[in-house]
């Protein structure tokens, strides 16, 4: 991940405004940077990343010769990069799969451009030509991102909520720091002050129907029934892809492994679509839990017979999520890490969700 964050219309010093962005430093520990706006004085972008496509372009904001008008800061992937290059024959300046954001821009206006991304993003978009700044998170809304919007049009942005709560801004009403609705962007006109007026809120993509992307994927059309063999046949392929897409990161790649169903399909999958990419390092794959505990006997297993590299942490304690990432950040050179998380509770697997007595219970604690 990486942390975005921006002001427009600051009526304090950027400099002490500034330090606001450093509560979300863990978020890119490679390098960060702060850059204010030609012509507008008082908006400032500031980006803390975490290197995994392009180290050498890869800081933020992008800008391109193409279009110097054009400011962008995002965190997440963009899967489909390449194919869109491809697809409308785009010359790149870097490597950066962001890049992308900016020529669909200039083709297509903002709308298009968000509904052809598969990915999981958001993005900060300025247009200092047309005076425009847009904001835009994936359908999902699996990167954050928040906003602080004042009466007077000042606008910040950020990652995370906690970065914009020590902002000074003279203002009658308390900050109201909201996050940006997932599947929708926001338009707003950019004054010569620096100040904003929100234009426009609109979904580009809605879960329920088919994403305007998948008239260029590179997947084949899926065979239409229900009947057992097709259902399971069309599973394997999609899931096969959703990993597949996932290894754009040039960064070391591992997973998260608790031996249960979800993990230990992910951990297969990924070794045998990384040889396949002829990966030229073994996936390391990590487990959290107390000694011969049921969890740690199933991953030890899961490993062997996925021929991962094992690798465990031994912990009685609460917080096992935390714990092992810390130990996988300090102690390990991966940097990209799968899991199994996010299924019990998308096809509601828990015991709790099946014994829900209505509904509205069946969300889960």
């Amino acid at each position: 991940m990486c942390g975005i964050w921006a002001l427009f219309g600051s009526d304090e010093c950027l400099s002490v405004q500034c330090t606001s962005a450093m509560r979300i430093a863990h978020r890119g520990p490679d390098a960060f940077r702060f850059e204010n706006v030609n012509g507008f004085t008082n908006c400032c972008f500031g980006f803390h990343r975490l290197a995994v496509v392009d180290q050498l372009h890869g800081m933020q904001p992008l800008r391109i010769t193409k279009f110097p008008f054009l400011w962008l800061c995002y965190n997440g992937e963009i899967y489909n990069h390449h194919t869109l290059r491809k697809q409308f024959d785009f010359e790149h300046q870097t490597n950066m799969d962001g890049e992308i954001l900016l020529h669909l821009y200039d083709r297509f206006g903002v709308q298009k451009m968000a509904s052809l991304l598969d990915g999981v993003f958001a993005f900060i978009l300025l247009d200092t030509a047309n005076r425009k700044v847009f904001l835009g998170r994936d359908t999902y809304g699996v990167r954050p991102l928040f906003k602080f919007l004042t009466d007077d049009g000042f606008l910040g942005v950020c990652s995370e909520a906690k970065g914009l709560t020590d902002i000074t801004q003279a203002t009658a009403a308390p900050a109201n720091i909201v996050p940006l609705l997932p599947g929708h962007f926001e338009a707003f006109d950019l004054q010569p002050s620096g100040k904003v007026q929100s234009v426009q809120m609109e979904p580009f993509h809605c879960c329920t129907r088919e994403p305007a992307h998948a008239v260029y994927d590179t997947l084949e059309p899926l065979p239409a029934g229900f009947d057992e063999e097709t259902v399971k046949g069309n599973v394997r392929v999609l899931f096969e892809n959703a990993v597949r897409k996932r290894l754009m990161a040039q960064r070391r790649i591992g997973c998260l492994l608790s031996g249960g169903l979800d993990s230990s399909l992910v951990a297969a999958t990924l070794v045998k679509l990384a040889k396949e990419q002829q990966l030229q390092y073994p996936i390391q794959t990590f487990s959290i839990g107390s000694e011969d505990s049921p969890d740690v006997l199933a991953a030890r297993k899961a490993s062997v017979s996925v021929a991962s590299l094992m690798l465990i942490v031994h912990n009685r304690g609460a917080g096992g999520m935390y714990l092992i990432s810390k130990y996988i950040k300090e102690k390990s050179e991966s940097v990209v890490i799968f899991s199994g998380e996010g299924a019990d509770e998308l096809t509601q697997g828990y015991l709790y969700f099946h014994q829900a007595s209505d509904p509205l219970s069946s969300r889960g604690p």
